[in-house]
């Protein structure tokens, strides 16, 4: 288990899996790539800003939370227990959950690019540089379709960090899919 302390203050390289919500519930259990448990995600089911709340593994503090923000919902910011900002994704206006720009505490940028519907993106730094993958791991007719695996490769984020920003872009995809569909 990782202390409350590394997980906003140590960036993090590896594998996290974010399985999708369990099927009649609004809570996943994040685990690294080796299924050691490091984080809870509570989802706001009934939230018209997609909220949700990162807990530790014990599932007993809270460590961010994020939400839509600003008036188009294209923006989604990542607020510590203090709500101190972690991180910031503000997607295209004109291409949906297809590119953003993730702004981090520091002032350091981040671009995200992927597809939405394949739900497979890649993260860069400022020079062009691949430093994160987040892919889909299960079928899109799956009991859970939204299940993702996010590789960090270089150190730019915390594990903090990682987790907000991939449930941000998941909540972002999951409210153009709802969007499409209505």
């Amino acid at each position: 288990m990782v202390d409350d302390g590394t997980m906003h203050s140590s960036t993090f390289t590896g594998v996290l899996l974010l399985p999708s919500k369990s099927v009649f519930g609004t809570t996943a259990e994040v685990t690294l790539g080796d299924g050691s448990p490091v984080a809870v995600i509570h989802r706001k089911a009934w939230s018209a800003r997609h909220k949700f709340e990162i807990f530790d593994a014990a599932d007993a503090t809270l460590l961010a939370t994020g939400m839509a923000a600003g008036f188009w919902g294209n923006r989604y910011e990542l607020l510590g227990p203090l709500s101190e900002p972690l991180l910031n994704v503000k997607f295209s206006n004109w291409s949906g959950p297809k590119r953003a720009t993730v702004t981090l505490a520091d002032g350091r940028e981040l671009t995200t690019s992927g597809n939405w519907s394949a739900r497979n993106f890649t993260v860069a730094d400022s020079t062009g540089g691949q430093v994160a993958a987040l892919v889909t791991t299960s079928s899109m007719w799956s009991w859970r379709p939204d299940s993702l695996a996010f590789e960090i490769t270089a150190p730019v984020l915390t594990l903090v960090q990682a987790i907000g920003m991939a449930q941000c872009i998941r909540a972002a995809v999951e409210a153009a899919n709802a969007a499409a569909a209505s």
